[in-house]
């Protein structure tokens, strides 16, 4: 057998005919995609001899389905296996032999992101971040590709950008080199009488905003945030100590259930110094001071919130409604308090006397878990030495335009991530030498280094400049943490350490596991689904969020009546964090990368149980890894995340599903629908259920090939509703309240009174793929996707994100993702092996 498909192999590949008149192409292929009226939009011509700009989309996918026993479909019995071998082997020696052509990897240049330009300012001038005064503010926003924030068709650059790159510039320089008279510093106390309670949409103080104790201002509402009446901003930039002293009350007073907080969660309070957030998990009756000493620039402010998913339970989520627990609460518990109520405030009040649970009237009686804050203190600014050591660090004591290169030189090699050749800051030194008749030497410096900033060798990567040890280690550190490399790793990288694939693994690895230098065990201010304290925190972060494209995830949001639980507790963020805990877990562990996808495991919290239907879990708003037993749920193909944003907000489309796992997942691009053919709407009036509707759309040849291989990778999903809760029934509303109904419902109080008649439809979650796989329902599926072909479909989806995560274009060298699929494989498909494969290949490279 096995020499009867190589020679089969030997002989269609030997062929250097057409592939459309290749006779097993022709006998297999011919009669649905022909010249004539091919299915799907593509025929066998479009193949031509061989691969070229225009054809190889049509070689990748066509090799994709015919190896994935796609095409041809199972209903061609005729096909043997070893003549499939042969077909697939063709397509893939042609792929093989176009990548032969041109070995060169040059990738396209392309502008730094906002976070990356953030970051490579800071690092480029040796801060914590480029300030609290928000300097970036006015940045326009980065457009995604496909969800990622590195793509260089979406990033483009315009004279605007460059405007607003020297405006934040000048912005961060003017808090980082300070010059002249050393600031005088001041102590403001804050007293309890000096918190102002506000509100995040306005600065005006309401009376009734908190509960103002005698010695202290508690939160009620948390969309409200605390500032300080005697310290309005930051008045000069410098090094602050800041202290405040708060506490959690009232924990557990109130029933959970009403509240939406548990009991096991935290009281937590943000201490926000500009973008720069502090937040502390607060002690229950117990004050905490907190202290800081931070480096904050003029203009900044301070402000305190308590962070929350919870206290939007009631009505229409507005806090306000939430103090009908204070009254449903003391009715029960405290008859006499609620009297005294009763006849000293609701009988007086102006309002709603005949509404004694309103909420207006209990206000003041509000005992739900909140922060008390008592007084604060800030002192500042003070330096350890004048001028301070960031600007010495950075421009030295005496900055003269005199020594304009010598400053100039060593932040240059930062910015431009490569040695500065001879001459090639004499521009930029004559500029500073020019400005400083006008604006003095300290200032006329300050332009030298905006200059720098914003030159291409700084704004750009992927370009050609330095060697190519410097774009490697450009590269590496812009893929694992969004900053220009350091220098001990430019020069470990120029002594040619990272040639080999098990020193680039080591290097992956460092970046992975290890942890960040500015994170110490006991860092008191991290809280539930913050980011890894690995070194690599950025990608961990920012990569499986662009790759499962979840900036998407409340694009489409389920319809916040019938789903008030997912927008009141914004479990939303609890799925975002849900993925990207499951892809640290990976890397933390070096896993099979597939297991991400099948996996019977997952992270969730109390939130999360209550819409997946799990049962005995902590209290809490703390992931933790859970195992499901029912195989329906683990990995990605079980998350909320995946399976909101590929719904509707009304209702679920196997369609939307289907094409997500197709181009996340298994890495294969449907094709769109025909835009210039009139496609006639069936009849679907007798169809009761999705499947239904896209079978009638399926009887009509236009549409059926394509449907055909999407449709059967979304049904699996349909027993998971918009919000990803399992259902076993379509659930459909059979009439109405009439207009006459409705305002009678309005007029007494009472709506629903006519509810309408509920019809329940079973829901039917089997199909059948092309290849004749059936599966009955998720489970079914589930075990499909474990399958060895679609393990490495999976595969090398991730390393095609990857290298468009990286590279900022998509890849298209067959062969060279071959060779990191095969080193992926030799490594059992091991997640930080797999990265350090890419890492290592031409196509990250460049070479």
């Amino acid at each position: 057998m096995r020499k009867s498909i190589l020679a089969l192999v030997t002989v269609i590949v030997a062929t250097s005919i057409s592939a459309a008149d290749h006779p097993l192409l022709t006998q297999h292929c011919g009669d649905c995609h022909s010249v004539d009226d091919p299915e799907g939009e593509f025929s066998l011509n479009m193949l031509g001899n061989e691969v070229t700009d225009e054809s190889r989309e049509w070689w990748t996918s066509s090799f994709d389905f015919v190896k994935a026993h796609e095409m041809p479909p199972a209903d061609d019995l005729n096909i043997t296996d070893a003549e499939r071998t042969a077909v697939a082997e063709y397509l893939r020696q042609g792929l093989l032999a176009d990548d032969e052509v041109d070995k060169t990897h040059r990738l396209v240049p392309r502008r730094l992101n906002n976070r990356e330009f953030a970051n490579s300012v800071a690092s480029v001038l040796m801060i914590e971040d480029v300030g609290t005064h928000q300097p970036l503010g006015d940045l326009l926003g980065d457009a995604l590709h496909e969800g990622f924030d590195t793509n260089g068709d979406a990033l483009g650059i315009s004279e605007y950008h460059l405007e607003q790159y020297i405006n934040a510039c000048r912005g961060i320089l003017d808090a980082v080199v300070l010059s002249g008279e050393k600031p005088v510093s001041a102590r403001y106390v804050v007293s309890s009488d000096k918190l102002r309670m506000s509100s995040q949409s306005q600065r005006t103080t309401q009376a009734k905003r908190g509960l103002r104790r005698e010695d202290s201002l508690e939160f009620t509402d948390p969309r409200l945030h605390i500032d300080f009446e005697n310290f309005e901003t930051v008045p000069t930039t410098g090094r602050y100590r800041i202290r405040i002293r708060a506490m959690g009350v009232d924990r557990g007073y109130y029933d959970s259930e009403a509240t939406g907080i548990y009991d096991g969660d935290p009281i937590l309070l943000t201490v926000s110094l500009g973008d720069r957030q502090f937040t502390y998990d607060l002690p229950d009756n117990k004050i905490l001071d907190i202290e800081l000493d931070e480096w904050l620039a003029e203009g900044t402010r301070i402000q305190l919130t308590y962070p929350t998913d919870g206290l939007r339970l009631i009505g229409n989520g507005n806090f306000k409604f939430q103090n009908r627990i204070a009254h449903d609460y003391i009715k029960e518990h405290d008859q006499a308090t609620y009297q005294k109520v009763l006849r000293e405030v609701v009988a007086k009040a102006r309002f709603r006397k005949e509404s004694p649970s309103h909420w207006s009237h209990w206000t003041d009686y509000w005992r739900g878990p909140r922060p008390r804050v008592f007084d604060g203190e800030i002192e500042g600014p003070h330096y350890e030495s004048w001028p301070p050591k960031r600007t010495v660090a950075l421009v030295g004591e005496n900055p003269a335009a005199d020594s304009a290169e010598s400053i100039l030189r060593p932040i240059a090699e930062r910015a431009w991530r490569r040695l500065v050749r001879d001459g090639e800051l004499d521009a930029i030194v004559q500029l500073v030498q020019r400005r400083r008749k006008e604006l003095g030497d300290v200032e006329a410096i300050k332009e030298g280094i905006l200059a720098v900033l914003v030159t291409p060798s700084f704004l750009l990567i992927n370009s050609e400049e330095g060697t190519p040890a410097d774009r490697f280690a450009t590269k590496a550190s812009y893929l694992f943490t969004s900053t220009p490399p350091g220098a001990k790793l430019r020069k470990s990288v120029a002594s040619g350490r990272y040639s080999d694939f098990d020193s680039v693994r080591e290097l992956a690895k460092s970046y992975l596991t290890e942890p960040r230098g500015d994170v110490q065990p006991d860092d008191a201010l991290r809280q539930v689904g913050s980011r890894s304290q690995s070194k690599a925190f950025a990608f961990l972060d920012e990569f499986p969020r662009a790759w499962l494209q979840l900036d998407r995830i409340n694009f489409m949001a389920p319809d916040p009546d019938r789903y008030p639980f997912y927008h009141k507790k914004r479990v939303s963020d609890d799925m975002i964090d849900e993925a990207t805990a499951a892809f640290r877990h990976a890397v933390d562990n070096n896993l099979p990368i597939p297991e991400l996808l099948t996996a019977n495991y997952s992270f969730i919290n109390a939130d999360l149980a209550k819409i997946y239907g799990v049962q005995n879990i902590a209290q809490d708003s703390k992931l933790r890894k859970h195992v499901f037993t029912d195989g329906r749920r683990g990995g990605f193909l079980g998350m909320g995340a995946f399976l909101t944003l590929t719904a509707d907000s009304l209702g679920t489309s196997p369609i939307h599903r289907g094409v997500y796992v197709l181009e996340n997942f298994l890495g294969t691009k449907p094709l769109p629908p025909p835009g210039d053919i009139e496609i006639p709407e069936p009849d679907v009036r007798s169809a009761t259920t999705i499947k239904e509707v896209l079978q009638a759309h399926v009887s009509n040849e236009t549409c059926a090939s394509c449907h055909r291989s999407i449709d059967p990778y979304g049904y699996a999903f349909e027993n998971f509703d918009v919000a990803g809760r399992w259902r076993d029934v379509y659930a459909q509303s059979i009439g109405t309240n009439s207009p006459e109904n409705e305002a009678k419902a309005k007029r007494t109080k009472k709506r629903n009174r006519n509810r309408p008649t509920v019809q329940e439809t079973p829901i039917d979650s089997s199909a059948t793929f092309r290849s004749s796989d059936h599966y009955n329902d998720i489970t079914g599926f589930r075990r499909l996707m474990q399958s060895d072909a679609n393990k490495e479909r999976f595969v090398r989806c991730f390393i095609k994100k990857l290298l468009l995560y990286a590279n900022g274009e998509e890849p298209e060298d067959f062969a060279e993702l071959d060779q990191i699929l095969n080193t992926s494989a030799q490594h059992e498909y091991r997640i930080i092996d797999t990265i350090a494969a890419v890492v290592h290949s031409p196509l990250f490279r460049g070479e």
